[in-house]
């Protein structure tokens, strides 16, 4: 008969390949312990899933805490709360993260790391700690409690009484590889469905004893955490041995899955008490100018309610959104929910890169759950543009700036309203070249330039750009400017002179004067360097000079400005824009050169995406330098390894914010990474004095790149036996090994003859991925297995299967 604490259990070993999971989880703090009740003992809900599956259960100090609890003081080095083991490093895969060994850790961290990586509850791994050999309690545990702690590889064989496999002895192995297995019985993503006899949501006979004459019975598997206890230990407790919960039944008693329920219910309180909502954000794309969003959400508290989704964009509130539609999935996961838990929503958003952040909301006990935060880029599909100035001159009005639409090449109309009442439209067909230069597939006849007529007084100017189909009008911008009578206007050309163009240090200075007899007011000047327009300049300064030359128009017509461009050899030309009628006034252009100047100023920008396909991480922003407007070196870092890359891509919206920088700032790569949990960082390189700058890291996680292919033709002849078939890398035109075992014999061969027909299937790949082998063989049947072979990550290799070939 099986010790009252010790498990009687099942072991099973199975592969698996790499899947990318996203559980959604809640900070969770110990709760109050509380005596165990055999009422309360429920055998198809001994604990919920959200308590199981919870890898933010306990920290790493108070895993500490809760061992040097139990244990005051220890015996020798085998006691829990001061026992430290060396650790080595394990790969990520379907059901753990990457685990980074070290030298002597603390049990404690190890059990944390352990809960982090595989998501299993450092609550349950203590329980299972104590229920499988007392060591929670131990002050002096042997060498042989301690290298089968967990029950792991200790199955139930009365040919072996007290048997475990030495391959897993040790306290890491035993913790890392027993969480792992309790993860695999819940079948995760990228594994088979292999773990099927305890069905969640049906009933299932369960055994009371190893001892088949001791009986079984019916029990409803509630959820996929009691079905893995019952896996890893598949007996349920009988009436006697719920009778007295603390010691021994009957002879068909067995104790492992109630001393776990019994030791986590005293220590931590109730096994499926109140929890949080928990879901998953299957989808978040962005289209055109909108984010849609879609997933599921449940909470254990009212499972069959549909819970309220929170939304904010760019922090900003983003709605409330209703988790109702039909998810049969969930419903057949959670059987006692339903499936009215699901959400598919569009919300509408400006064009350009944001950051949404989704919420669960709770229903009953517990806390809202945040879904996590996720970057995407809408598209723009309103008008694009930019109300670069709208200055008052006399009577008039004049405006100037650009706006296109992107469904189409043709000028955008532009709706002027004066005090909230249509004033008047134009079109905005003005040249602008910077403009095609950024968009070159929509041209350059997409300026602003317009001057009209406004009645004395202050005035409020909108501009609004009307949309030409999908999409919205979209607002330029407002002013509010001062129309003063002055002069009457008699058609005339202003007058004026450029007196100084020089370049600085600090950038392009233009100084001079220039009036308009037609009225008192400054004049606006427009004026571009190499082609592209900068912010309208006044000339409202002081010049008493140009006041005595111009009685009854005052001094205030002059200009000194200086502009902020980018080095080297500029040409700055400056027209006069006249308040009425009788035509602008070229001032002429002239060439300077702007001194380099480095002011150490640091780098700037924005670090926007990083998305994860199976092998790579995709990374896109944008960065640059104030001191120059040279494209920037940048270094990806993605663990120890780095790459350099270069933001030298066109983004119009840097341009616009930094003019002076123009728009060849942006980066978009692709990085070939390992698999697995990666952070990746951007650095931006300093062209001068003043350091780098980080742009920030990103957690992502990467899915395995693995082989795939097809056996198709594997046929015995005379004296040989024949494969013939295909197998690659998705995206990849790496040749991929063959392996051939002949009744047990291998040999390695290569896919690496053409194949058209795989290269149309899998573009990129090229056709050299077929293979087609002859091995000599023996005259009779003969057993032949044959694999992909995973050079990449090693070890999860695509088998085409065995068949038996009778040769001739």
């Amino acid at each position: 008969m099986t010790h009252p604490f010790l498990r009687a259990g099942a072991f099973r070993l199975v592969a698996s390949a790499a899947s990318l999971l996203m559980v959604v989880s809640a900070l969770v703090v110990l709760q109050p312990a509380s005596p165990a009740s055999a009422a309360s003992f429920d055998a198809g809900n001994i604990i919920s899933d959200q308590n199981f599956y919870d890898p933010n259960a306990m920290s790493q100090a108070q895993i500490q805490s809760f061992l040097e609890a139990q244990v005051p003081s220890c015996g020798n080095g085998n006691c829990l709360r001061s026992k430290r083991t060396d650790t080595s490093s394990r790969p990520a895969d379907a059901m753990c993260a990457a685990y980074s060994g070290a030298a002597g850790e603390l049990t404690s961290q190890i059990i944390f790391k352990v809960q982090q990586a595989c998501s299993i509850s450092a609550k349950v791994l203590l329980v299972t700690l104590q229920k499988e050999q007392t060591l929670i309690t131990a002050t002096a545990p042997s060498d042989a409690r301690i290298d089968r702690a967990m029950g792991y590889a200790c199955p139930d064989n009365p040919a072996q009484p007290g048997y475990c496999d030495p391959a897993y002895a040790g306290l890491y192995n035993q913790l890392y590889r027993a969480a792992w297995q309790l993860k695999r019985y819940g079948n995760p993503a990228g594994t088979s469905n292999y773990f099927t006899w305890y069905p969640v949501g049906q009933v299932a006979q369960v055994r009371y004893n190893p001892n088949v004459s001791c009986g079984s019975s019916g029990v409803f598997i509630s959820n996929k955490a009691t079905a893995a206890l019952y896996y890893y230990t598949p007996y349920q407790p009988n009436a006697a041995a719920l009778a007295n919960l603390t010691g021994t039944g009957d002879a068909c008693s067995a104790y492992g899955n109630r001393n776990f329920w019994r030791f986590y219910t005293s220590w931590f309180g109730a096994t499926t008490g109140p929890t949080n909502p928990f879901g998953s954000v299957d989808v978040v794309e962005g289209g055109a100018e909108s984010v849609r969003i879609a997933g599921w959400a449940v909470d254990p508290d009212a499972l069959g309610q549909s819970l309220d989704v929170h939304a904010y964009v760019d922090g900003a509130w983003g709605g409330s959104y209703k988790a109702s539609k039909a998810r049969t999935d969930v419903a057949g996961a959670y059987p006692g929910a339903g499936s009215a838990h699901g959400f598919d929503e569009t919300i509408p958003v400006p064009g350009g890169g944001h950051e949404i952040c989704l919420y669960f909301i709770n229903v009953g006990a517990g806390a809202n759950s945040s879904a996590g935060c996720f970057n995407f880029g809408a598209v723009y599909v309103s008008p694009i543009g930019n109300l670069e100035s709208i200055t008052a001159a006399g009577s008039t009005v004049t405006v100037g700036g650009w706006v296109f639409d992107p469904d189409v090449a043709s000028p955008v109309t532009v709706r002027v309203d004066v005090d909230g009442v249509r004033k008047t439209s134009l079109v905005a067909d003005a040249s602008r070249p910077d403009v095609a230069s950024a968009y070159p597939a929509y041209g350059s006849r997409h300026g602003i330039a317009a001057t009209f007529p406004v009645d004395p007084g202050q005035r409020e100017i909108c501009l609004t750009a009307v949309n030409i189909g999908a999409g919205l009008d979209r607002s330029l911008g407002c002013a509010t400017v001062t129309i003063v009578a002055g002069p009457s206007e008699k058609g005339r050309v202003p007058e004026g002179s450029v007196e100084v163009a020089e370049g600085l240090p600090t950038g392009l200075r233009i100084k001079g004067w220039v009036v308009d007899r037609d009225t008192t007011n400054p004049v606006t000047l427009r004026v571009t360097v190499d082609g592209v327009q900068q912010p309208a300049v006044v000339a409202d300064k002081s010049r008493p000079d140009v006041g005595s030359v111009f009685p009854g128009l005052g001094d205030s017509h002059g200009f000194d400005v200086t502009l902020d461009t980018t080095t080297g050899s500029r040409t700055v030309c400056v027209v006069a824009v006249n308040s009425g009628s009788g035509g602008d006034k070229d001032l002429g252009c002239r060439t300077v050169s702007v001194p380099t100047i480095d002011k150490g100023r640091l780098p700037t920008g924005n670090f926007e995406v990083a998305t994860a396909t199976p092998g790579s991480i995709r990374v896109a922003g944008w960065a640059i330098d104030p001191d120059t407007s040279a494209s920037l070196d940048l270094v990806y870092s993605v663990g120890s390894t780095t790459v350099a890359g270069k933001a030298d891509k066109r983004r119009a919206d840097v341009a616009a914010i930094y003019p002076a920088s123009g728009p060849l700032h942006g980066f978009d790569d692709t990085l070939s990474v390992r698999s697995g949990s990666q952070q990746v960082c951007v650095t931006a390189r300093n062209t001068g004095t003043g350091g780098d700058s980080s742009l920030g890291c990103k957690a992502v996680t990467v899915p395995k790149l693995l082989p795939v292919g097809n056996l198709e033709v594997l046929s015995g002849g005379k004296g040989a036996l024949t494969l013939k078939g295909w197998a690659l890398l998705p995206g990849k035109t790496t040749t991929v090994p063959v392996h051939v075992y002949v009744d047990g014999a291998g040999s390695a061969h290569s896919a690496d003859t053409s194949r058209p027909d795989v290269a149309n299937a899998y573009p990129g790949t090229g056709p050299a991925h077929g293979f087609q082998i002859t091995l000599p063989a023996t005259p009779g049947p003969h057993q032949v297995c044959s694999y992909a072979i995973d050079e990449l990550e090693g070890g999860y290799h695509q088998a085409f299967g065995c068949r038996t070939v009778v040769v001739d």
